[in-house]
């Protein structure tokens, strides 16, 4: 990733790409997004999107299993939606599991059995 990029990179895009064929309501143009902010914390990142920050708050997310290497138990995920558009997409690991935000030859597959694919909930 290039600093600077304003874009979602290939593993958010292939993220982003999953969460929203598992969410058959949600329409997001991904093209669209413009990225305001990445930031790492060794445990995941946030990867937040320019909004007009209006409408019903939404979170999504997928079961499917987010893996990269060096990690054992792969990345959990969450997108945030204000109103029809995309917050903020946050990756995290599980248990005590360090992460330097490396994604090369990522691989995004089926149920990681982490619960069900589909909205966690409202936010008001």
């Amino acid at each position: 990733m290039r600093p600077g990029q304003l874009k979602p990179n290939e593993f958010e895009v292939a993220i982003l790409e999953r969460i929203l064929a598992d969410h058959a309501d949600v329409h997001v143009d991904i093209s669209g997004l413009h990225v305001l902010s990445r930031t790492f914390t060794g445990v995941g990142s946030y990867t937040t999107f320019l909004t007009a920050k209006g409408g019903e708050r939404r979170i999504l997310r997928t079961a499917a299993r987010i893996d990269v290497a060096g990690l054992r138990d792969g990345l959990g995920n969450v997108v945030f939606m204000s109103g029809d558009e995309l917050e903020m997409l946050e990756l995290y690991t599980y248990g005590d599991e360090k992460w330097d935000g490396v994604y090369a030859g990522f691989v995004i597959d089926g149920d990681a059995g982490n619960g069900p694919a589909g909205s966690c909930g409202h936010i008001e």
